[in-house]
């Protein structure tokens, strides 16, 4: 056990968070940690059953996620087999065997074609060729979105290493015409085994995992925590598709920023409401350690798994993204740099062009098109894309960062193309301007060359 987990343990005993009602089970809640902060592994579930049966009212077998009316109507507990634990745990589920032990599991199924993008699965994979090629990843050639395993996890701290650990798993698979979610608790600490072990064989049927930051996050920290049980831990070495990268390439500087709900809400227009915040959730599970009821953390089980859910709609918009970048206009920039980045450059133009055309160009993208331009022999549609960006910086000097670039390129093409001395300075003379008001010093090799071009161009206009 971590030092970490060790005091926060000691400081829910110290506290005694446990309330009045709650008193008939503090010697016994306070008996069962004494044994965790001992490093024991001794089960002391029964006990604890035994205990709360006669306080803990009976959750209904099945629930409706409550975070949001979009979120009642895309996920339903209606796993037939889904029911409470006979008085011994309040929240809705059944216990799973395994040869690690067992582990408390919860189902939940929706329809696909509740899942937005998901109704056109079957023609999904046909981009994933493109998003391999994009993604310099060889092992998504043949990607399959219904026969991936979608992964998320809940965990007790945001910071990784070995002394955090996954009480929540979230694995999602298809399944016929259903998408299905099953999440494994870690009620206590020693049942971690048990949940490692059933992620792992799970994670056994499918070829290609699918997360959000998982290849950072996710599963290196299952993989440390398979070792730390001296359990196999090869999840890092399977095919994976983290979809934060191709977010990222396609939309970062487009929103707000790159979160999993941000792009639910903008790509998909769906807003979540009363949704727990991530950094809320290790708390909920410290104070469940500590004695709280265990029904506080229903939220962050329809936390994860919409997030398990929303994964799959994620991967097929992507893929058909690959396949007809038309389809979100405001992706169509990005994917063009990326085409670009892999040295496709007729098909990045066309892309490029197409954004400009449609007015969704980022500042980035034009700059992109213009060198474009520039190494295809088009100087004159590159001086329009110079100029542009200059003119863009100009009128919004206070919100667009200063970027030295067109102004020096449009520089360059007056000065060795047109032979126009006086419009070269004129470009020359602006830059300067703009970075002494951005704060670059006089000594910057940065405003050196600025000031040597500048007397470089005088000396040829007197010469002319």
């Amino acid at each position: 056990m971590s030092r970490e987990l060790r005091s926060r343990l000691k400081e829910a005993l110290e506290r005694k968070r446990l309330s009045p009602e709650r008193a008939s089970v503090a010697p016994a809640m306070r008996d069962k940690l004494d044994r965790a902060l001992a490093g024991s592994l001794h089960e002391a579930r029964q006990e604890k059953a035994a205990q709360e049966s006669d306080r803990l009212p009976q959750s209904p077998e099945t629930d409706t996620l409550s975070s949001s009316a979009y979120t009642a109507e895309r996920l339903a507990d209606d796993d037939p087999e889904l029911s409470s634990l006979e008085g011994a745990f309040p929240i809705p589920g059944r216990e799973h065997e395994t040869p690690a032990g067992s582990i408390f599991k919860r189902t939940w199924r929706v329809s696909l074609e509740k899942l937005t993008g998901a109704e056109a699965l079957d023609k999904a994979e046909d981009g994933a060729g493109v998003l391999a090629a994009l993604l310099d990843n060889d092992s998504l050639e043949r990607f399959e979105p219904g026969r991936a395993l979608y992964l998320d996890t809940e965990t007790t701290g945001l910071a990784g290493g070995t002394g955090t650990y996954v009480f929540l798993l979230g694995l999602g698979w298809v399944e016929g015409n259903e998408f299905v979610v099953e999440q494994l608790f870690m009620r206590e600490l020693s049942e971690e085994p048990a949940l490692l072990h059933r992620c792992r064989e799970i994670a056994d049927r499918f070829s290609t995992i699918v997360s959000f930051n998982g290849l950072r996050f996710d599963i290196p920290l299952l993989d440390t925590r398979l070792v730390m049980n001296r359990m196999e831990g090869d999840l890092g070495a399977r095919p994976h598709l983290d979809l934060l990268l191709p977010a990222r390439h396609l939309y970062k500087g487009r929103f707000a920023n790159c979160r999993l709900q941000t792009l639910e809400q903008e790509l998909f227009g769906h807003l979540r409401q009363g949704d727990i915040p991530g950094a809320e959730i290790p708390g909920l599970y410290f104070d469940y350690l500590g004695g709280a009821d265990v029904r506080n953390l229903m939220p962050v089980f329809e936390h994860n798994c919409l997030d398990v859910a929303t994964l799959l709609s994620f991967a097929v918009h992507f893929l058909h993204l690959c396949g007809r970048p038309e389809r979100d206009p405001r992706a169509l920039g990005g994917m063009g740099r990326l085409h670009m980045r892999r040295g496709n450059r007729r098909r990045a133009q066309e892309l490029l062009e197409e954004a400009r055309r449609q007015r969704e160009a980022t500042y980035r993208d034009l700059r992109e098109l213009g060198f474009l331009y520039k190494k295809q022999g088009s100087y004159g549609k590159a001086l329009e894309i110079w100029t542009a960006l200059v003119e863009r910086q100009e009128r919004a000097k206070r919100f667009v960062p200063f970027d030295v670039v067109p102004y020096v390129e449009a520089a360059k093409h007056f000065e060795h193309r047109a032979k126009d001395f006086a419009r070269a300075l004129t470009f020359t003379s602006a830059a300067g301007r703009r970075a002494a008001a951005s704060g670059w010093k006089g000594k910057s090799p940065l405003r050196r060359s600025l000031v040597h071009r500048a007397e470089r161009l005088r000396k040829r206009m007197e010469q002319a």
